[in-house]
Protein backbone atom coordinates (compact mmCIF):
# COMPACT_ATOMS: atom_id res chain seq x y z
CA UNK A 1 0.00 0.00 0.00
CA UNK A 2 1.29 3.45 -0.92
CA UNK A 3 2.11 5.58 2.11
CA UNK A 4 0.26 8.81 2.73
CA UNK A 5 2.17 11.86 1.42
CA UNK A 6 3.65 14.24 3.96
CA UNK A 7 1.83 17.09 2.25
CA UNK A 8 0.52 18.41 -1.05
CA UNK A 9 2.03 21.17 -3.18
CA UNK A 10 -0.13 22.50 -6.01
CA UNK A 11 1.43 24.51 -8.81
CA UNK A 12 -0.15 26.57 -11.53
CA UNK A 13 1.62 26.03 -14.89
CA UNK A 14 1.78 29.16 -17.07
CA UNK A 15 3.77 31.87 -15.31
CA UNK A 16 4.55 29.64 -12.34
CA UNK A 17 6.36 26.46 -13.40
CA UNK A 18 6.83 28.01 -16.85
CA UNK A 19 7.96 31.53 -17.71
CA UNK A 20 7.92 33.39 -21.02
CA UNK A 21 5.53 32.19 -23.73
CA UNK A 22 2.39 30.51 -22.44
CA UNK A 23 1.42 26.99 -23.41
CA UNK A 24 -1.19 28.30 -25.85
CA UNK A 25 1.31 30.70 -27.41
CA UNK A 26 3.80 27.88 -27.88
CA UNK A 27 1.12 25.77 -29.55
CA UNK A 28 -0.03 28.66 -31.75
CA UNK A 29 3.35 29.86 -33.01
CA UNK A 30 4.14 27.05 -35.51
CA UNK A 31 0.56 27.22 -36.76
CA UNK A 32 1.00 30.88 -37.69
CA UNK A 33 -1.61 31.88 -35.11
CA UNK A 34 0.51 33.71 -32.53
CA UNK A 35 -1.01 37.20 -33.10
CA UNK A 36 -4.53 35.79 -32.69
CA UNK A 37 -3.47 33.84 -29.62
CA UNK A 38 -2.06 36.95 -28.00
CA UNK A 39 -5.38 38.66 -28.55
CA UNK A 40 -7.13 35.69 -26.95
CA UNK A 41 -4.78 35.86 -23.94
CA UNK A 42 -6.30 39.25 -23.05
CA UNK A 43 -9.78 37.72 -22.66
CA UNK A 44 -11.07 37.43 -19.10
CA UNK A 45 -14.74 36.39 -19.27
CA UNK A 46 -15.73 32.75 -19.52
CA UNK A 47 -17.83 33.27 -22.71
CA UNK A 48 -14.88 34.95 -24.43
CA UNK A 49 -12.44 32.27 -23.35
CA UNK A 50 -14.87 29.50 -24.29
CA UNK A 51 -15.19 30.95 -27.80
CA UNK A 52 -11.40 31.28 -28.05
CA UNK A 53 -10.97 27.64 -27.06
CA UNK A 54 -13.41 26.58 -29.77
CA UNK A 55 -11.36 28.50 -32.31
CA UNK A 56 -8.11 26.96 -31.04
CA UNK A 57 -9.65 23.49 -31.29
CA UNK A 58 -10.22 24.20 -34.98
CA UNK A 59 -6.56 25.11 -35.38
CA UNK A 60 -5.55 21.77 -33.87
CA UNK A 61 -7.88 19.67 -36.00
CA UNK A 62 -6.12 16.86 -37.87
CA UNK A 63 -3.09 16.90 -35.55
CA UNK A 64 -2.46 14.34 -32.83
CA UNK A 65 -1.58 15.43 -29.28
CA UNK A 66 1.99 14.21 -29.82
CA UNK A 67 2.28 16.37 -32.94
CA UNK A 68 0.81 19.39 -31.18
CA UNK A 69 3.21 18.99 -28.26
CA UNK A 70 6.40 19.18 -30.34
CA UNK A 71 6.68 23.00 -29.89
CA UNK A 72 6.49 22.59 -26.11
CA UNK A 73 10.14 21.55 -26.18
CA UNK A 74 10.89 25.27 -26.56
CA UNK A 75 9.14 26.18 -23.30
CA UNK A 76 11.08 28.13 -20.71
CA UNK A 77 10.99 26.41 -17.34
CA UNK A 78 10.98 28.62 -14.27
CA UNK A 79 14.34 28.69 -12.47
CA UNK A 80 14.58 25.66 -10.21
CA UNK A 81 11.29 24.16 -11.44
CA UNK A 82 12.57 20.65 -12.08
CA UNK A 83 14.85 20.66 -9.04
CA UNK A 84 12.18 22.06 -6.73
CA UNK A 85 9.55 19.54 -7.78
CA UNK A 86 12.03 16.68 -7.47
CA UNK A 87 13.06 17.82 -3.97
CA UNK A 88 9.44 17.93 -2.81
CA UNK A 89 8.79 14.47 -4.23
CA UNK A 90 11.93 13.04 -2.66
CA UNK A 91 10.76 14.37 0.73
CA UNK A 92 7.42 12.62 0.35
CA UNK A 93 5.16 15.43 -0.89
CA UNK A 94 2.49 14.92 -3.53
CA UNK A 95 3.04 17.50 -6.26
CA UNK A 96 0.04 18.36 -8.45
CA UNK A 97 -0.57 20.82 -11.30
CA UNK A 98 -3.76 22.88 -11.57
CA UNK A 99 -4.12 24.70 -14.88
CA UNK A 100 -6.90 25.93 -17.14
CA UNK A 101 -4.89 25.31 -20.32
CA UNK A 102 -5.10 22.22 -22.55
CA UNK A 103 -4.84 18.87 -20.81
CA UNK A 104 -2.69 17.23 -23.48
CA UNK A 105 -0.07 19.95 -22.91
CA UNK A 106 -0.35 19.91 -19.11
CA UNK A 107 0.14 16.14 -19.14
CA UNK A 108 3.20 16.57 -21.40
CA UNK A 109 4.83 18.82 -18.79
CA UNK A 110 3.59 16.72 -15.87
CA UNK A 111 5.18 13.62 -17.36
CA UNK A 112 8.55 15.38 -17.47
CA UNK A 113 8.21 16.25 -13.80
CA UNK A 114 6.91 12.87 -12.67
CA UNK A 115 3.61 14.46 -11.62
CA UNK A 116 0.60 12.16 -11.74
CA UNK A 117 -2.33 14.42 -10.80
CA UNK A 118 -3.40 17.33 -12.98
CA UNK A 119 -6.39 19.57 -13.53
CA UNK A 120 -6.78 20.97 -17.05
CA UNK A 121 -9.18 21.69 -19.91
CA UNK A 122 -9.76 18.56 -21.98
CA UNK A 123 -10.00 18.47 -25.76
CA UNK A 124 -11.82 15.26 -26.64
CA UNK A 125 -11.03 13.29 -29.82
CA UNK A 126 -14.32 14.39 -31.36
CA UNK A 127 -13.52 18.06 -30.77
CA UNK A 128 -15.67 18.51 -27.67
CA UNK A 129 -14.17 20.61 -24.89
CA UNK A 130 -14.43 19.90 -21.16
CA UNK A 131 -13.72 23.36 -19.83
CA UNK A 132 -11.84 24.09 -16.60
CA UNK A 133 -12.09 27.56 -15.06
CA UNK A 134 -9.97 29.29 -12.41
CA UNK A 135 -12.84 29.07 -9.90
CA UNK A 136 -12.59 25.25 -10.02
CA UNK A 137 -8.98 25.02 -8.91
CA UNK A 138 -9.66 25.38 -5.20
CA UNK A 139 -12.40 22.75 -5.08
CA UNK A 140 -10.19 20.34 -7.01
CA UNK A 141 -7.29 20.83 -4.58
CA UNK A 142 -9.61 20.21 -1.62
CA UNK A 143 -10.81 17.00 -3.29
CA UNK A 144 -7.22 15.83 -3.75
CA UNK A 145 -6.46 16.62 -0.11
CA UNK A 146 -9.49 14.63 1.07
CA UNK A 147 -8.65 11.71 -1.23
CA UNK A 148 -5.08 11.51 0.07
CA UNK A 149 -6.05 12.09 3.71
CA UNK A 150 -3.65 15.02 4.15
CA UNK A 151 -4.16 17.60 6.88
CA UNK A 152 -5.31 21.07 5.83
CA UNK A 153 -2.16 22.46 7.44
CA UNK A 154 0.04 20.48 5.03
CA UNK A 155 -1.24 21.93 1.76
CA UNK A 156 0.78 24.51 -0.17
CA UNK A 157 -0.02 26.27 -3.43
CA UNK A 158 2.00 28.40 -5.84
CA UNK A 159 0.45 30.72 -8.43
CA UNK A 160 1.22 33.84 -10.42
CA UNK A 161 -2.03 35.66 -11.22
CA UNK A 162 -5.37 36.69 -9.76
CA UNK A 163 -6.90 33.68 -11.54
CA UNK A 164 -5.07 31.52 -8.98
CA UNK A 165 -7.04 33.07 -6.11
CA UNK A 166 -9.18 29.97 -5.51
CA UNK A 167 -6.19 27.64 -5.75
CA UNK A 168 -4.27 29.70 -3.21
CA UNK A 169 -7.33 29.96 -0.96
CA UNK A 170 -7.44 26.16 -0.70
CA UNK A 171 -3.92 26.02 0.79
CA UNK A 172 -2.62 26.94 4.22
CA UNK A 173 0.79 27.91 2.79
CA UNK A 174 0.49 30.30 -0.18
CA UNK A 175 3.09 31.67 -2.59
CA UNK A 176 2.57 34.20 -5.37
CA UNK A 177 5.35 34.45 -7.96
CA UNK A 178 3.72 36.97 -10.30
CA UNK A 179 5.04 40.50 -10.72
CA UNK A 180 1.58 42.07 -10.38
CA UNK A 181 -0.14 42.83 -7.10
CA UNK A 182 -1.05 39.55 -5.40
CA UNK A 183 -4.57 38.60 -4.32
CA UNK A 184 -5.63 39.75 -0.86
CA UNK A 185 -5.23 36.50 1.06
CA UNK A 186 -4.05 36.02 4.65
CA UNK A 187 -0.44 34.91 4.94
CA UNK A 188 0.22 35.07 1.20
CA UNK A 189 3.96 35.21 0.50
CA UNK A 190 4.83 37.37 -2.51
CA UNK A 191 7.98 36.13 -4.25
CA UNK A 192 8.05 37.79 -7.71
CA UNK A 193 9.74 35.59 -10.35
CA UNK A 194 11.03 33.35 -7.57
CA UNK A 195 13.20 30.29 -8.05
CA UNK A 196 10.90 27.29 -7.53
CA UNK A 197 13.67 25.44 -5.74
CA UNK A 198 13.81 28.15 -3.07
CA UNK A 199 10.05 27.96 -2.63
CA UNK A 200 10.23 24.18 -2.30
CA UNK A 201 12.83 24.51 0.45
CA UNK A 202 10.73 27.15 2.23
CA UNK A 203 7.70 24.84 2.15
CA UNK A 204 9.68 21.95 3.60
CA UNK A 205 11.17 24.15 6.31
CA UNK A 206 7.71 25.39 7.25
CA UNK A 207 6.38 21.86 7.51
CA UNK A 208 9.36 20.81 9.63
CA UNK A 209 8.85 23.65 12.11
Amino acid sequence: MQSRPCGIVAFDLDGTLLRGLTVCELLAEPLGRLPEMRRFEAFSSEPEISAARLEMARWYRGRSPSQLCVPLEAATWAPGAREGVRLLQERGAEVVIASITWGFAVEWFAERLGVGRTLATRLEPGGQIRHVWPREKGAWLREVRAELGVSETRVAAVGDSTSDHELLSAASLRFFVGAASPPALPGLKHRPAADIGSIAREILLSWAA
